[in-house]
């Protein structure tokens, strides 16, 4: 089993958790809540309801306010380390990939050494992501959150068995996260275009104009992978009215004039060598880019 990958006890444990927790900062209001109804409806003669109802609210707010302010102050805190150590990473990392390439130095092996310096930079993070998953009783959306953000990062260091789970479960805010789901499923079972046409048409509609650029180029390229021509002519046929992208346009030019060889999606730059379907040339530029990636989610407020 990968590193990082969870086993089926605990995939079946963590679903038991889920389905038998109560939120936290709700029980603890609504407890609060009907105390303080409670006592004021029955410390006036004969009771009064909307006392007891104004009461109740605000027993409620003066629970969840501090508890949410609270919370907050301590993921933020402990996102922040994250996102500063892995800046770190990323240029230290960067720093030295740059001297190799300066030096004429940027050999397989070299790139190789680096590549494996930013795994283990990247896994030593992983316990600091999986300890936000204890304040998922206060935060509901704790746990998603850090799910994706830890995905994300498994991803970036091509760990895709474990990255998978992680990413089918995500809520797809971003077309990068959509692009993955795509990317994940295409690997685990590259025949199945029809599942993979369903995840991208679940999701795509979310992404008005260009915002779903890069979502339909992965879609295309999956498809020219699988020798779907037709399929592929067709969507970006779609993509071109509805994103207007140079990219786009150009490549529903060549593959409509089967001129397959110069399909290409470079023209996106970083955001689709993120994807890590391809690598850019010369390689200078390779040695540079790919360890400066930057991660996209994270907590929202």
């Amino acid at each position: 089993m990968p590193r990082g990958a969870e086993s089926p006890a605990e995939d079946s444990h963590t679903k038991t958790q889920r389905q038998n927790k109560y939120m936290l900062t709700f029980l603890i209001a609504f407890a609060a809540a009907a105390v303080a109804s409670y006592f004021t409806y029955g410390a006036g003669e004969g009771g009064h309801w909307g006392w007891a109802i104004l009461a109740a609210l605000g027993a409620a707010l003066a629970v969840i306010i501090p508890i949410n302010l609270f919370v907050r102050r301590q993921l933020n805190a402990v996102v922040g380390a994250i996102q500063r150590d892995l800046l770190a990473m990323q240029e230290h990392i960067r720093a030295k990939a740059t001297t190799l390439a300066n030096r004429g130095q940027g050999s397989p092996k070299l790139v190789a050494q680096l590549e494996q310096e930013q795994v283990e930079s990247i896994r030593g993070v992983m316990p600091q992501i999986d300890s936000l998953r204890k304040y998922r009783l206060w935060n509901p959306l704790v746990k998603s959150q850090a799910d994706l953000m830890k995905a994300q990062l498994l991803y970036q260091i091509k760990d895709y068995d474990a990255a998978r789970p992680l990413i089918e479960k995500a809520i797809v805010f971003d077309p990068s996260i959509l692009c993955m789901k795509m990317i994940l499923q295409w690997k685990k079972d590259p025949e199945n275009i029809e599942l993979i046409g369903k995840i991208f048409r679940k999701s795509i509609p979310r992404f008005k104009y260009e915002k779903g650029t890069l979502a339909y180029a992965t879609y295309s390229w999956i498809l020219v992978k699988q020798n779907k021509l037709t399929e592929a002519v067709t969507l970006l046929d779609e993509a071109k009215k509805k994103t207007e992208d140079p990219v786009i346009i150009q490549n529903w030019e060549n593959l409509a004039n089967r001129r397959l060889t110069r399909f290409s999606n470079a023209g996106l730059g970083e955001s689709w060598y993120a994807l890590g379907l391809e690598q850019p040339t010369p390689v200078r530029v390779s040695q540079q880019d790919r360890f400066g990636g930057r991660m996209r989610g994270g907590f929202r407020r």
